[in-house]
Protein backbone atom coordinates (compact mmCIF):
# COMPACT_ATOMS: atom_id res chain seq x y z
CA UNK A 1 0.00 0.00 0.00
CA UNK A 2 3.02 2.61 0.45
CA UNK A 3 2.65 3.62 -3.30
CA UNK A 4 -1.51 3.90 -3.12
CA UNK A 5 -2.78 7.53 -4.55
CA UNK A 6 -4.70 9.54 -3.11
CA UNK A 7 -7.47 10.23 -5.56
CA UNK A 8 -7.94 14.10 -4.69
CA UNK A 9 -11.16 15.31 -5.48
CA UNK A 10 -8.70 18.06 -5.48
CA UNK A 11 -8.98 21.08 -3.45
CA UNK A 12 -5.62 22.66 -3.71
CA UNK A 13 -4.57 25.63 -2.69
CA UNK A 14 -1.24 27.22 -3.47
CA UNK A 15 0.44 30.89 -3.24
CA UNK A 16 -0.66 31.45 -6.32
CA UNK A 17 -3.78 30.89 -7.03
CA UNK A 18 -4.95 32.77 -3.14
CA UNK A 19 -2.27 35.02 -2.21
CA UNK A 20 -3.26 35.31 1.71
CA UNK A 21 -1.88 33.46 4.31
CA UNK A 22 -4.45 30.58 3.57
CA UNK A 23 -1.99 27.29 4.05
CA UNK A 24 -2.37 24.71 1.21
CA UNK A 25 -5.19 22.54 0.91
CA UNK A 26 -5.23 18.70 -0.52
CA UNK A 27 -8.67 16.90 -0.14
CA UNK A 28 -9.65 13.19 -1.24
CA UNK A 29 -9.82 9.29 -1.13
CA UNK A 30 -7.46 7.18 -0.05
CA UNK A 31 -6.92 3.33 -0.59
CA UNK A 32 -6.43 1.62 2.92
CA UNK A 33 -7.06 -1.71 3.90
CA UNK A 34 -10.02 -2.57 1.56
CA UNK A 35 -11.75 0.35 2.19
CA UNK A 36 -11.74 4.54 0.88
CA UNK A 37 -10.80 6.99 3.60
CA UNK A 38 -11.06 10.19 3.34
CA UNK A 39 -7.96 12.86 3.75
CA UNK A 40 -7.24 16.09 3.97
CA UNK A 41 -3.91 17.40 4.30
CA UNK A 42 -3.16 21.38 5.38
CA UNK A 43 -0.30 22.96 6.14
CA UNK A 44 3.52 22.13 5.77
CA UNK A 45 6.24 21.03 7.98
CA UNK A 46 6.49 18.37 10.42
CA UNK A 47 3.26 15.71 10.26
CA UNK A 48 0.57 15.63 12.80
CA UNK A 49 -2.07 13.17 12.53
CA UNK A 50 -5.11 14.10 13.69
CA UNK A 51 -7.66 11.45 14.86
CA UNK A 52 -10.92 12.57 15.53
CA UNK A 53 -13.60 11.55 18.19
CA UNK A 54 -17.06 10.07 17.90
CA UNK A 55 -17.11 7.48 17.49
CA UNK A 56 -18.94 8.23 14.26
CA UNK A 57 -17.66 11.84 13.55
CA UNK A 58 -15.68 13.15 10.99
CA UNK A 59 -12.23 15.69 11.07
CA UNK A 60 -14.17 18.81 10.21
CA UNK A 61 -15.63 19.12 14.15
CA UNK A 62 -11.40 19.82 14.75
CA UNK A 63 -10.31 21.14 11.43
CA UNK A 64 -11.06 25.13 12.02
CA UNK A 65 -9.89 25.02 15.68
CA UNK A 66 -6.73 23.24 14.61
CA UNK A 67 -5.94 25.11 11.47
CA UNK A 68 -3.40 27.49 13.36
CA UNK A 69 -0.89 24.79 13.46
CA UNK A 70 -0.99 24.64 10.06
CA UNK A 71 1.05 27.92 9.91
CA UNK A 72 4.27 25.48 11.05
CA UNK A 73 2.89 21.97 10.72
CA UNK A 74 1.32 19.62 7.86
CA UNK A 75 -1.95 18.35 9.82
CA UNK A 76 -3.39 15.38 8.28
CA UNK A 77 -6.77 15.01 8.87
CA UNK A 78 -8.85 11.65 7.81
CA UNK A 79 -12.19 9.79 8.64
CA UNK A 80 -12.33 6.55 10.45
CA UNK A 81 -13.64 3.90 8.70
CA UNK A 82 -17.48 4.58 8.19
CA UNK A 83 -17.19 7.82 9.24
CA UNK A 84 -17.63 11.62 7.32
CA UNK A 85 -16.49 11.58 3.42
CA UNK A 86 -15.26 7.68 4.25
CA UNK A 87 -16.72 4.65 2.28
CA UNK A 88 -20.02 3.74 4.18
CA UNK A 89 -19.77 -0.13 3.52
CA UNK A 90 -16.85 -2.27 5.02
CA UNK A 91 -16.36 -5.49 6.00
CA UNK A 92 -17.71 -6.54 9.52
CA UNK A 93 -14.76 -8.20 10.31
CA UNK A 94 -12.47 -4.95 9.49
CA UNK A 95 -14.69 -3.03 12.31
CA UNK A 96 -12.62 -3.35 15.30
CA UNK A 97 -9.90 -1.59 16.92
CA UNK A 98 -6.74 -3.03 15.55
CA UNK A 99 -7.84 -2.27 11.90
CA UNK A 100 -8.97 1.23 12.35
CA UNK A 101 -5.06 1.59 14.59
CA UNK A 102 -3.78 -0.16 11.15
CA UNK A 103 -5.50 1.97 9.31
CA UNK A 104 -3.54 5.14 11.26
CA UNK A 105 -0.04 3.15 9.64
CA UNK A 106 -1.12 2.75 6.42
CA UNK A 107 -2.26 6.45 6.26
CA UNK A 108 1.68 7.01 7.51
CA UNK A 109 3.42 4.99 4.59
CA UNK A 110 1.21 5.88 2.01
CA UNK A 111 2.07 9.03 2.05
CA UNK A 112 5.43 8.55 2.64
CA UNK A 113 5.64 10.12 6.52
CA UNK A 114 8.58 9.37 8.58
CA UNK A 115 7.95 9.74 12.42
CA UNK A 116 5.17 11.44 13.17
CA UNK A 117 2.90 13.52 15.91
CA UNK A 118 -0.08 11.85 16.19
CA UNK A 119 -3.10 13.41 18.19
CA UNK A 120 -6.53 12.11 19.06
CA UNK A 121 -9.17 13.55 20.70
CA UNK A 122 -12.21 12.06 22.66
CA UNK A 123 -12.81 8.10 21.46
CA UNK A 124 -9.72 9.16 18.98
CA UNK A 125 -7.16 9.21 22.18
CA UNK A 126 -8.05 5.67 22.63
CA UNK A 127 -7.09 4.72 18.96
CA UNK A 128 -3.82 7.21 19.47
CA UNK A 129 -3.31 5.03 22.74
CA UNK A 130 -3.60 1.80 21.02
CA UNK A 131 -1.19 3.22 17.84
CA UNK A 132 1.59 3.92 20.46
CA UNK A 133 1.68 0.58 21.95
CA UNK A 134 1.76 -1.21 18.68
CA UNK A 135 3.70 1.48 16.63
CA UNK A 136 5.96 3.62 19.18
CA UNK A 137 8.82 3.44 16.55
CA UNK A 138 6.86 5.50 14.18
CA UNK A 139 5.73 8.21 16.65
CA UNK A 140 7.97 11.71 17.31
CA UNK A 141 5.06 12.66 19.85
CA UNK A 142 2.21 11.55 21.31
CA UNK A 143 -1.59 14.11 21.69
CA UNK A 144 -4.03 12.84 23.67
CA UNK A 145 -6.51 15.43 23.89
CA UNK A 146 -9.66 14.67 25.99
CA UNK A 147 -9.26 10.74 25.50
CA UNK A 148 -11.66 8.29 26.21
CA UNK A 149 -10.44 6.53 29.22
CA UNK A 150 -7.29 3.57 28.96
CA UNK A 151 -9.93 1.11 30.97
CA UNK A 152 -13.40 0.38 30.23
CA UNK A 153 -14.83 0.29 34.05
CA UNK A 154 -13.42 3.71 34.13
CA UNK A 155 -14.88 4.93 31.15
CA UNK A 156 -18.28 3.98 32.87
CA UNK A 157 -17.89 5.55 35.92
CA UNK A 158 -17.08 8.90 34.05
CA UNK A 159 -20.29 8.54 31.47
CA UNK A 160 -22.49 7.74 34.80
CA UNK A 161 -21.49 11.28 35.86
CA UNK A 162 -21.81 12.54 32.53
CA UNK A 163 -25.43 11.18 33.03
CA UNK A 164 -26.41 12.96 36.10
CA UNK A 165 -26.05 16.33 34.13
CA UNK A 166 -28.92 15.58 32.01
CA UNK A 167 -31.86 17.22 33.10
CA UNK A 168 -35.37 16.82 32.70
CA UNK A 169 -35.66 19.44 30.37
CA UNK A 170 -32.99 18.03 28.55
CA UNK A 171 -35.13 14.72 28.52
CA UNK A 172 -37.94 16.81 26.81
CA UNK A 173 -36.00 18.28 24.36
CA UNK A 174 -34.04 15.39 23.20
CA UNK A 175 -37.97 13.58 22.87
CA UNK A 176 -39.13 16.77 20.92
CA UNK A 177 -36.57 16.41 18.14
CA UNK A 178 -37.02 12.35 18.12
CA UNK A 179 -40.62 13.22 17.54
CA UNK A 180 -39.99 14.98 14.72
CA UNK A 181 -40.66 13.62 10.70
CA UNK A 182 -37.12 14.97 10.30
CA UNK A 183 -35.89 12.67 12.73
CA UNK A 184 -37.99 9.57 11.50
CA UNK A 185 -36.57 9.98 8.15
CA UNK A 186 -33.14 9.89 9.46
CA UNK A 187 -32.31 13.37 8.14
CA UNK A 188 -28.86 14.72 8.49
CA UNK A 189 -29.91 17.97 10.45
CA UNK A 190 -32.18 15.79 12.55
CA UNK A 191 -29.55 13.83 13.95
CA UNK A 192 -26.87 16.60 14.26
CA UNK A 193 -29.51 18.24 16.17
CA UNK A 194 -29.51 15.37 18.83
CA UNK A 195 -25.98 14.97 18.48
CA UNK A 196 -25.46 18.22 19.79
CA UNK A 197 -27.91 17.93 22.30
CA UNK A 198 -26.05 15.01 24.01
CA UNK A 199 -22.46 16.68 23.75
CA UNK A 200 -24.11 20.42 24.94
CA UNK A 201 -23.22 18.45 28.20
CA UNK A 202 -19.52 18.55 28.34
CA UNK A 203 -19.26 22.13 27.76
CA UNK A 204 -18.43 24.33 30.50
CA UNK A 205 -20.30 27.06 28.83
CA UNK A 206 -23.02 25.08 27.08
CA UNK A 207 -24.11 28.26 24.66
CA UNK A 208 -21.41 26.80 23.09
CA UNK A 209 -22.12 23.98 21.41
CA UNK A 210 -23.12 26.02 18.69
CA UNK A 211 -19.59 26.13 17.51
CA UNK A 212 -19.05 22.85 17.31
CA UNK A 213 -19.67 21.69 13.19
CA UNK A 214 -21.10 18.52 12.90
CA UNK A 215 -21.20 17.01 9.22
CA UNK A 216 -23.64 14.25 9.22
CA UNK A 217 -23.80 11.83 6.36
CA UNK A 218 -27.42 10.64 4.34
CA UNK A 219 -27.10 6.95 5.59
CA UNK A 220 -25.36 7.83 8.84
CA UNK A 221 -27.72 5.37 10.65
CA UNK A 222 -26.30 2.57 8.29
CA UNK A 223 -23.20 3.39 9.12
CA UNK A 224 -23.64 3.26 13.20
CA UNK A 225 -25.66 0.08 12.56
CA UNK A 226 -22.07 -1.47 11.00
CA UNK A 227 -20.25 0.53 13.63
CA UNK A 228 -22.10 -2.27 16.03
CA UNK A 229 -19.44 -5.01 15.46
CA UNK A 230 -16.66 -2.50 17.44
CA UNK A 231 -18.78 -2.96 20.95
CA UNK A 232 -16.96 -6.42 20.98
CA UNK A 233 -13.26 -4.40 21.74
CA UNK A 234 -15.24 -2.11 23.91
CA UNK A 235 -16.66 -4.40 26.58
CA UNK A 236 -13.43 -5.05 28.81
CA UNK A 237 -10.52 -3.38 28.08
CA UNK A 238 -7.63 -1.60 30.19
CA UNK A 239 -4.53 -0.78 28.68
CA UNK A 240 -2.88 1.28 32.02
CA UNK A 241 -0.14 -1.28 32.53
CA UNK A 242 0.61 -1.64 29.02
CA UNK A 243 0.96 1.97 28.73
CA UNK A 244 3.74 2.48 31.07
CA UNK A 245 6.23 1.45 27.94
CA UNK A 246 5.04 3.91 25.99
CA UNK A 247 8.35 6.23 26.15
CA UNK A 248 7.45 9.00 23.34
CA UNK A 249 6.71 12.35 24.52
CA UNK A 250 3.10 12.57 25.53
CA UNK A 251 0.70 15.26 26.10
CA UNK A 252 -2.07 14.92 27.89
CA UNK A 253 -4.60 17.19 28.18
CA UNK A 254 -8.23 18.01 29.20
CA UNK A 255 -10.55 20.60 30.18
CA UNK A 256 -11.37 21.33 33.54
CA UNK A 257 -14.93 20.62 34.03
CA UNK A 258 -15.22 16.97 32.79
CA UNK A 259 -15.24 14.12 34.91
CA UNK A 260 -12.21 12.89 33.07
CA UNK A 261 -10.16 15.28 34.28
CA UNK A 262 -9.94 13.90 37.65
CA UNK A 263 -10.41 10.12 36.65
CA UNK A 264 -8.51 9.31 33.01
CA UNK A 265 -6.12 12.20 32.67
CA UNK A 266 -4.94 11.57 36.15
CA UNK A 267 -4.71 7.86 35.43
CA UNK A 268 -2.91 8.59 32.11
CA UNK A 269 -0.07 10.68 33.83
CA UNK A 270 0.85 8.35 36.66
CA UNK A 271 0.83 5.24 33.84
CA UNK A 272 3.03 6.71 30.89
CA UNK A 273 6.55 7.79 31.48
CA UNK A 274 7.31 10.70 29.66
CA UNK A 275 3.83 12.41 30.00
CA UNK A 276 2.96 16.24 30.80
CA UNK A 277 -0.37 17.16 32.08
CA UNK A 278 -2.34 20.48 31.18
CA UNK A 279 -5.68 21.48 32.49
CA UNK A 280 -7.68 24.17 30.56
CA UNK A 281 -9.63 25.76 33.18
CA UNK A 282 -13.37 26.61 32.12
CA UNK A 283 -13.39 23.64 29.36
CA UNK A 284 -14.69 20.61 28.95
CA UNK A 285 -14.63 17.93 26.28
CA UNK A 286 -14.21 21.09 23.37
CA UNK A 287 -11.26 23.11 24.91
CA UNK A 288 -10.56 24.05 21.87
CA UNK A 289 -13.88 25.82 20.99
CA UNK A 290 -14.22 26.96 24.60
CA UNK A 291 -10.57 28.33 25.28
CA UNK A 292 -8.41 28.40 21.79
CA UNK A 293 -5.79 30.79 22.91
CA UNK A 294 -5.18 28.83 26.13
CA UNK A 295 -5.57 25.48 23.64
CA UNK A 296 -3.59 26.76 21.01
CA UNK A 297 -1.33 28.05 23.13
CA UNK A 298 -0.64 24.19 24.98
CA UNK A 299 -0.43 22.31 22.07
CA UNK A 300 2.01 24.51 20.32
CA UNK A 301 4.52 24.94 23.27
CA UNK A 302 4.45 21.10 23.42
CA UNK A 303 5.17 20.75 19.91
CA UNK A 304 8.21 22.90 19.68
CA UNK A 305 9.79 21.30 22.29
CA UNK A 306 8.97 17.86 21.15
CA UNK A 307 10.00 18.51 16.96
CA UNK A 308 12.69 16.19 15.32
CA UNK A 309 16.34 17.53 15.70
Amino acid sequence: MRNATLLFAVVTISACSKPSAEPRTEAGLLQINGTELYVKRIGSGEPIVVVHGGPMLEHGYLLPHLRPLADHYELIFYDQRLSGRSAPQVDSASVRIATFVDDIEEIRRSLDLERIHLMGHSWGGLLAMHYALEYQENLQSLVLLNSMSASSEVWREEERFLAQRFTAADSGERQAIRETDAFANQEPDAIAQLLRLSFRLQFYDTSMVNGLQLYVPEDYSDRSMQFGYMMVDLMDFDLHDDLTAVTVPTLILYGSAEPATELSGAMLHERMPNSEWVVIENAGHFPFIEQPAAFTDAVRRFLVRNRSR
